[in-house]
């Protein structure tokens, strides 16, 4: 399988938006190209969202790749991302949440999406898929710059989308289609047999710590310990069950989703393994602020209800 356009689009490529690509792109040739100050990243897809994620300028062999695929877009009149999205700045606070809310993937599965993601499809992305990833409620900082780089990617980011808008959504239906769910595990299996375990760890991570579920999370549980009534134990589990419920339901698919990791990669360079890496965040994100720490509830022994002595044992609260 062939890799497709590199994540990010840094400012120096701006000029393709106008004036004429083959003089352009002859300049480009001719200019020197500062040195990769993290080699030691890779080329995939993991190392260039780490990149473009840290404002760092790409290699040589990087920006080689981009001006061919470039010229050949150009050429063949494929579908080029607008520069102006893949450069556009992003907040929680500015994201498309107007856009796609309902399940797209539940009555109108992409043609090919299965066949994409089963054959590790790294071709060009058609620009109506990205428009999906784009206008899509539950999107994340840098899904465009991953699912720019070939079909089965581009997939694979609407598949953890939809995971999102399911688990938020639809408490009574699946997480995720199981035949698609088994795609998207043998695409996680597909990317590491061809070397790229590190960089499927960095996507999994990435995707965690810029997930909308973990926003809307936390911000739903500060009101609650914020309420008066947060000392009352109904009150707080009957409000508690909400967050913990679709947790659990995420945690584990993609611990399905992402399962070829532990068996090979964590271990082996003592990482935590997925389901520890999301526990962890939402330790971070929900449970460490003063106001549950400090709360009665998460400090004393007399705990009855069973959601609860989960939340306080999972999260580190055991006395």
């Amino acid at each position: 399988m062939t890799g497709g356009l590199p994540g990010g689009m840094p400012p120096d490529l701006n000029f393709f938006a106008t004036g004429d690509l083959s003089v352009q792109l002859k300049d480009l040739e001719k200019s020197e190209q500062p040195p990769d100050r993290c080699v030691g990243l890779g080329q995939g897809v993991g190392g260039n969202l780490a990149r473009s994620c840290l404002g760092l300028v790409g290699s040589k062999e990087t920006k080689e790749h981009r001006v061919q695929q470039a010229t050949k877009d150009e050429k063949k009149g494929d579908a080029i991302v607008p520069l102006d999205r893949l450069n556009a700045p992003f907040s929680p606070s500015t994201s498309p949440r107007s856009g796609l809310t309902g399940a797209i993937l539940s009555y109108s599965e992409p043609k090919g999406m299965w066949f994409s993601l089963l054959m590790n499809d790294m071709g060009p992305v058609p620009r109506e898929e990205l428009d999906k990833v784009i206008a899509h409620r539950w999107t994340f900082q840098g899904a465009l710059e991953l699912a720019a780089q070939g079909k089965s990617i581009c997939y694979f980011i609407l598949c953890l989308l939809e995971i999102q808008r399911n688990i938020q959504v639809d408490q009574e239906e699946e997480v995720l289609n199981a035949n698609l769910l088994e795609a998207c595990k043998t695409f996680v299996r597909c990317q590491c047999r061809e070397g790229k375990p590190g960089e499927m760890y960095q996507v999994l991570s990435h995707f965690i710590s810029n997930s909308h579920v973990f926003f809307e999370w936390e911000k739903f549980l500060t009101g609650i310990f914020q309420d008066s009534r947060a000392h009352q134990e109904r009150f707080l589990v009957m409000h508690l069950e909400q967050v913990w419920s679709r947790y659990k339901r995420f945690t584990t698919v993609l611990e399905s989703m992402f399962d070829y990791l532990d068996d090979i990669f964590t271990w082996r360079h003592r990482l935590p393994k997925v389901s520890e890496l999301i526990r962890d965040h939402m330790k971070r994100r929900c449970f460490s602020s003063p106001l549950v720490t400090k709360n009665e509830l998460f400090t004393s022994q007399a705990v009855r209800d069973e959601t609860l002595k989960q939340v306080r044992f999972a999260m580190g609260f055991v006395l």
